[in-house]
């Protein structure tokens, strides 16, 4: 799953005048489009296309992404010529949907970790929505679960005892839209009703901050609100942290996970903390394997994470050594552990502040990088569940 869908092309008529001829998705929110923001939470994930599906004041999408590029998504927009609807759009786009892709509304999101949707669809599911809890649901509409089966919508301003709503994100499979014409549809209205009575549309509730920004209350909430406030990052050291070091470990078929480790770290996932490796790869100046071999394995475990529902949020790595044989990596290096220049960068990058930061790995150098960092580090054995190590040694 590689892909993410964008509804991008309501006309937000319930913003007024400030939306008349301009994209929803593109009102800034704390000195930048929100669009940008829920770019930046897709690119954390790991997705590598986004097609945004877009009708009302199109050209303004199309002028600002006009490199069709972010970060490292490639962005491809789609154009309603008149508006379809929420599944009509993704209809529009048929052709060029993978056969399982991500799909969001560009008006709202969670701050929580999308990636546990992945699970579920494995099961009985041809759809899985995201669901958050509110306190008045009245103005959305709730969703009833049964298990993680969704059994029923409310209508807006219903009297339910459910204040879990759709938060607006989907896992979809292509299937659900092949037999629809290209004309006027709702995702909500339409579609999803058929897969509730098949028994086909999973939910599942996501821990995290619910912005919205579809009316002109919410939209002033969203503003005053600083997107990733105060996050908690937990960082680890690779070889023999996260995985059994064999020496040198680069190959793919050598990832074998610490036991615990993948459930760590959906567990931080779902914490909505941020998860960093740290690692340093002498083996590349020292002609044992190559920089693409080192991406390969580090996508490899990426790969692995995701089906968990589970990421990395970034890999930073030091190729460098004073004795390395390649010229280009021959050099002392402020990013070698025990240095700090890695956790400089995560600082710099994601504006997180050092006392909401821990690092963990099985050596001295390890301990001692983040003692000269002036944050706490925790020493692992190599030989217990890294998980009930985490839960038993680590006071986060």
């Amino acid at each position: 799953m590689n892909q993410c869908v964008i509804l991008a092309g309501g006309k937000g008529s319930r913003l007024g005048e400030i939306t008349k001829n301009y994209p929803k998705p593109m009102l800034e929110i704390n000195q930048k489009p929100f669009l940008i923001s829920l770019l930046d939470m897709i690119n954390r994930f790991g997705f590598d296309e986004v097609l945004l599906l877009a009708s009302h004041a199109n050209s303004v999408l199309i002028k600002y992404f006009k490199d069709l590029k972010y970060k490292n998504c490639n962005i491809k927009i789609i154009i309603e010529e008149v508006a379809l609807g929420t599944g009509g759009a993704i209809i529009n786009a048929y052709d060029l949907l993978e056969d399982t892709f991500y799909c969001i509304n560009g008006d709202s999101i969670i701050e929580g970790n999308w990636l546990s949707l992945n699970p579920l669809l494995k099961k009985k599911y041809k759809a899985v929505m995201a669901l958050t809890k509110v306190n008045n649901s009245s103005r959305y509409g709730s969703v009833e679960l049964n298990n993680n089966t969704v059994v029923k919508f409310n209508a807006k301003y219903n009297n339910s005892e459910s204040n879990l709503i759709n938060g607006g994100i989907y896992l979809l499979r292509k299937e659900i839209f092949k037999n629809y014409e290209k004309k006027f549809i709702s995702l909500e209205n339409d579609i999803f009703p058929s897969l509730i009575k098949a028994e086909e549309l999973g939910g599942i509730k996501i821990n995290g901050y619910f912005i919205d920004i579809g009316t002109l209350e919410s939209l002033e909430v969203a503003k005053k609100r600083t997107w990733g406030e105060a996050k908690k990052a937990v960082i680890f050291d690779r070889d023999g942290t996260l995985n059994i070091d064999k020496g040198y470990t680069h190959k793919v078929e050598d990832l074998k996970w610490i036991d615990g480790a993948k459930n760590l770290i959906k567990y931080l996932n779902d914490l909505n903390y941020f998860v960093f490796v740290v690692t340093n790869q002498a083996g590349i100046a020292k002609g044992k394997y190559s920089e693409d071999s080192m991406h390969k394995f580090h996508k490899a475990m990426q790969d692995s994470l995701i089906k968990k529902g589970a990421h990395i949020d970034k890999i930073y790595y030091c190729p460098y050594h004073i004795d390395g044989i390649k010229n280009e990596y021959k050099k002392k290096s402020n990013n070698r552990k025990p240095a700090t220049g890695m956790l400089e960068n995560i600082v710099s990058e994601w504006n997180i502040k050092k006392n909401n930061m821990i690092l963990i790995g099985n050596s001295d150098t390890d301990i001692d990088c983040a003692n000269n960092f002036n944050i706490p580090g925790f020493k692992y054995n190599g030989l217990d569940n890294l998980m009930k190590f985490f839960l038993k040694s680590v006071k986060y």
